[in-house]
């Protein structure tokens, strides 16, 4: 279960939508205008780019508190609707008066010590290529001299107006620009307590939007372009194409502009230049891999903006940030970590030590990540893998036992192998390779000889090829013959409620994949492709976690016409601990040329509960 199912009582379908929970709203009917708009190719820069700053900052930055389970940019709403049990409002009771209005946080957000060179030379360090500011998020507060913001409300409600009394959209623009970087900004369809967009929304569009976004157009020329807050109301209502269009035919460089997939209800996933992911979530639509680039955005810990409730074990360590990069590439997307400033405009060290470890490991793998494309085969026992032209990048997470390293899955004229040192293909040592029955087989054990040790976040082996290898799309066993089959890698169907979670795991020094929200009977996921052994018989175990009260589930797993289940009779100490548990054997008669389909699913849930978070299954093969 996602960690944000807990707000569910308290919010809107909205907040759901927001944290990316299965409530998120239901696809619309698709304008055959966008088909055209759909079929611009989005421009190479941006699949190159692979790693973007997301920058929350405003007015929410002054209280910078909210229950760690979810976005203290929200903390407006959050007051609205007396959420998490009443804890922002007994905080904004306790620390500014029951009677202080939010508005009244504008004169404090100062801004005092921003320095827009430092951050765009911390953005530069850490290795981004792209930069993406809240110009403007759901209070309305604008961070550039709106004068319609202010006008609308009347009262001062722009960063020019009131609080900094500086065009910091235009500061921080200048600066990235200068410092060789992109920049784009984030723009919010929807505001809170704004008297037009709560009374009349046509008056809105018309009167609020249009010209926000026509100054932000024209005065800061975003290459992105990146709309939020869209997903209450059709893409009709918010005039999107006529918007889209605008924007095409009046930025200055229309051919690098890029815009995102957030134009109205439903509609991501489906329209823009790219597709956007949120912590892991995809908003509840049907998968689009391979049809656009896609952009996965999340903070360093649980929020956006900087929350001061958060502590340093709610933020992701060094190594799970680099992997989030490594495996966001992996899969073919762009990652957009995000920064939260404070009120007077410092980052605050522990996400600028956050971003500066990427950086460092960029400086020496930077090669395996920009410009590569995806993954040429399913995730691995021992890390991930990119590619670019005839390389193979393997991002090395776990060194291998008795230093071979074994990839299966490749064929094609391999010309060397070599250790990635950030000094060129020309001065990387090279390894020794040997083909085999298994694959290729890397022998490791000489890097270690040679004083190359293992970077302690993801060490980098390329194959350099004389053309781009052949692929074996199944899934291959590991050395000792079994199989790891992580829940990010499933394929889900049926799945009313079941969904791909992402969470932080510590121990593991990254992001863990997981099967959550699974209240249905019969929901399931599944994985192709595996070279199986036929005779062999397999013990079958599943990494499970099982919120107490929620126990009594059963978990079914079939492979070919072998069927083992399993009553998840007691449970762990919450979603997201977890167990191995031994569900049976199998043993599979015949295995097709293709591999065999493992499918688990629930065959029987509690009534009102739901079965387990599943993070991984296991085939252990038995000794002959």
């Amino acid at each position: 279960m996602a960690l944000f199912r807990k707000l569910l009582p308290f919010v809107s379908a909205v907040a759901a939508a927001i944290a990316g929970s299965s409530a998120a709203v239901p696809a619309q009917d698709l304008d055959p205008s966008w088909e055209s708009r759909n079929a611009r190719a989005t421009p190479g820069w941006f699949a190159d780019a692979k790693f973007g700053i997301f920058i929350h900052w405003g007015v929410y930055s002054v209280p910078s508190f909210c229950d760690t389970s979810t976005y203290s940019e929200w903390y407006q709403h959050w007051l609205d609707t007396n959420a998490h049990d009443g804890l922002e409002r007994r905080f904004h009771a306790a620390n500014y008066g029951e009677d202080f209005e939010y508005r009244e946080f504008a004169p404090l957000f100062r801004a005092e010590l921003f320095d827009p060179a430092e951050w765009a030379d911390i953005f530069r360090r850490a290795g981004a290529r792209y930069v993406v500011l809240t110009s403007k998020h759901h209070d309305g507060y604008c961070l550039w001299p709106s004068e319609v913001a202010s006008e609308v409300r009347g009262y001062a409600w722009n960063s020019a107006a009131t609080g900094p009394r500086r065009d910091l959209v235009g500061e921080l623009s200048e600066a990235v620009r200068a410092a060789g970087l992109d920049m784009g900004l984030y723009y919010s369809f929807m505001e809170w307590h704004s008297p037009l967009y709560d009374g009349d929304r046509a008056a809105y569009v018309e009167r609020v939007m249009f010209p926000q976004i026509r100054e932000l157009v024209e005065r800061y020329r975003p290459t992105v372009f990146w709309p939020d807050g869209e997903w209450n109301h059709p893409d009709s209502s918010w005039r999107a194409l006529e918007i889209v269009d605008w924007i095409r035919a009046n930025h200055p460089d229309a051919e690098r502009l890029v815009i995102n997939d957030r134009w109205g209800k439903g509609l991501r996933g489906r329209v823009g230049d790219f597709y956007t992911t949120e912590y892991g979530h995809h908003g509840g639509h049907d998968t689009f891999a391979g049809r656009k680039p896609f952009e996965e955005c999340r903070g360093t810990a649980g929020s956006f903006a900087f929350n001061r409730a958060e502590g340093y074990d709610d933020y992701i360590s060094r190594t799970a940030a680099v992997r989030l990069l490594i495996d966001t590439v992996a899969r073919g997307g762009n990652l957009l970590l995000d920064v939260g400033p404070t009120a007077d405009g410092r980052i605050p060290l522990i996400q600028v030590d956050r971003l500066l470890a990427i950086g460092r490991w960029l400086e020496t793998y930077g090669e395996s990540i920009y410009g590569t494309t995806r993954a040429p085969f399913t995730r691995t026992p021992w890390g991930n893998a990119t590619a670019k032209g005839g390389t193979v990048y393997l991002q090395l997470y776990d060194w291998p036992e008795r230093g071979w390293l074994h990839v299966a899955g490749l064929q094609g004229s391999l010309k060397r192998v070599r250790w990635v040192t950030g000094k060129g293909p020309a001065d990387d040592p090279q390894l020794e390779f040997q083909w085999n029955d298994r694959g290729l087989g890397i022998d490791l054990s000489r890097a270690l000889q040679q004083g190359l040790f293992p970077d302690p976040h993801a060490a980098v082996v390329a194959l350099d090829f004389r053309e781009p290898p052949a692929v074996d799309p199944r899934r291959f066993p590991a050395a000792d013959g079994s199989f790891v089959l992580d829940a990010g890698d499933a394929a889900l169907g049926p799945a009313k409620d079941l969904q791909v979670e992402s969470h932080d795991d510590r121990a593991a020094g990254g992001a863990r994949s997981n099967l959550g929200y699974w209240t249905t009977v019969g929901d399931g996921a599944a994985w192709d492709g595996l070279v199986v052994e036929a005779g062999r018989r397999y013990q079958v175990w599943a990494d499970v976690a099982i919120q107490p009260g929620n126990e009594g589930g059963t978990l079914q797993v079939e492979v070919g016409g072998a069927r083992v289940q399993r009553k998840l009779g007691e449970a762990t100490a919450g979603w997201q601990a977890y167990r191995s548990v031994a569900l049976g054997t199998l043993t599979l008669d015949e295995v097709p040329e293709g591999g065999a389909t493992l499918r688990v699913s629930a065959a029987a849930i509690p009534e009102g509960k739901a079965l387990a978070n599943l993070r991984s299954i296991r085939l252990l093969p038995e000794a002959r």
